[in-house]
């Protein structure tokens, strides 16, 4: 089996973020291996996440993610983003629209909505992203959120 390599997330220059920058994207394949080597490094073996006849029987079109997957997209389209030192504040609300399914591609992706000069404790900004999670294919936005960093002073 091969292993893709790693999508990365373009970064920011080194200035202050403004409202309107775009975050990401983020691209993957969920694949049902992948939901099945998350559910066992989160402890949570529903059969719905790792069985896609189980998720079937109780109403999904296939296996879906965990929550906590799908707050680990968004943390890493987040940190990839801003890069170190960034320091993640805040993931939510966030809102779950429809399942995120195993066998589709995603993307993860943002928009900075707001930047407050100086929040962190050092003088770092703070940066306000809205996220998105949707299938490549077809209109559908499973997952919509927010998320809250503070980014790394400029220069």
């Amino acid at each position: 089996m091969t292993v893709p390599a790693r999508a990365t997330v373009p970064t920011p220059a080194a200035t202050v973020p403004t409202a309107g920058d775009t975050v990401g994207p983020l691209s993957m394949h969920l694949s049902l291996q992948r939901l099945i080597m998350v559910s066992g490094a989160n402890r949570d073996f529903a059969p719905t996440h790792i069985d896609n006849e189980a998720a079937r029987e109780g109403g999904a079109p296939a296996a879906y993610a965990d929550i906590m997957f799908v707050f680990t997209m968004i943390d890493r389209l987040l940190l990839e983003w801003a890069g170190p030192p960034a320091v993640l504040r805040q993931i939510g609300p966030v809102k779950l629209h429809d399942f995120v399914l195993s066998g589709e591609d995603l993307e993860v992706t943002g928009t900075v909505v707001a930047v407050t000069p100086a929040s962190a404790p050092d003088g770092r900004p703070g940066t306000d992203i809205e996220v998105e999670i949707a299938f490549t294919q077809g209109e559908r936005r499973p997952v919509s959120g927010r998320g809250r960093i503070w980014t790394p002073a400029p220069g």
